[in-house]
């Protein structure tokens, strides 16, 4: 106790100090390592992508060009950001289940798709695509200006554009075993006029991109420091 009270009774000491000797608020790189320790050179395979099971069943067009934009980004991205060797499509690729959950639980799958495809990595997803056109009233909390207190109030939001909700999976072609997991969602506005075109849905997820790309790759991340000028 006397210990936490001497530190503090420091602090309160130095904190004018810092305060007079000025500092000015810098931006730094640091590096992130990936997820995971693939080697540079490592061949992956990308499929199956799988539509997420939904309550009351049903495809639609969306649901179709998600899984094909999807597969596409994914290769695109692989081969222009990282140096891994992204292996050509194997046909009559037909998994036991659609459903990702229990497609994981069969290494044998995984392993025949790594012997076939040659690739050392498969890359798997369960996506979700949902087409929102709507409105509606949400709960926000304000500090009034006037007196200072905390209140609620309702605001429209008008929400126009695709949902995604997508399990990310790479499993261990040698294995069979799943070595990495990843829940994503994100949202991406369109215009209203543009909900029936299906191309590019996958462009300018940040989110996306960067979860993708950090399983394989190093990254580098902005974080803020302060510089003492004085």
């Amino acid at each position: 106790m006397r210990a936490r009270a001497a530190a503090a009774a420091l602090i309160l000491m130095l904190a004018p100090a810092f305060a007079l000797a000025g500092a000015r608020e810098i931006r730094v790189g640091l590096q992130v390592r990936p997820e995971l320790d693939v080697g540079s050179r490592a061949k992956v395979y990308v499929g199956a992508i799988l539509l997420e099971p939904r309550q009351g069943g049903g495809t639609t067009m969306a649901d179709i060009q998600a899984i094909r934009e999807f597969e596409e980004y994914i290769r695109d991205l692989l081969r222009r950001q990282t140096r891994l060797r992204v292996q050509p499509e194997i046909d009559e690729l037909e998994p036991p289940t659609l459903n990702l959950e229990e497609l994981l639980d069969d290494g044998e799958f995984w392993r025949e798709v790594a012997r076939r495809s040659g690739a050392d990595y498969i890359i798997a997803a369960s996506v979700d695509v949902k087409v929102l056109d709507r409105e509606g009233y949400n709960t926000e909390e304000y500090v009034s200006p006037a007196d200072g207190k905390t209140y609620f109030r309702q605001i429209l939001v008008e929400e126009t554009g695709f949902s995604y909700d997508i399990l990310l999976v790479v499993v261990d072609g040698h294995s069979g075993e799943t070595v990495f997991r990843d829940q994503i969602t994100d949202f991406k506005e369109k215009d209203e006029r543009r909900l029936d075109q299906y191309d590019d849905m996958f462009d300018d997820l940040y989110t996306l991109e960067n979860r993708l790309l950090g399983i394989f790759v190093p990254r580098v991340v902005q974080a803020k420091r302060f510089l003492f000028t004085d």
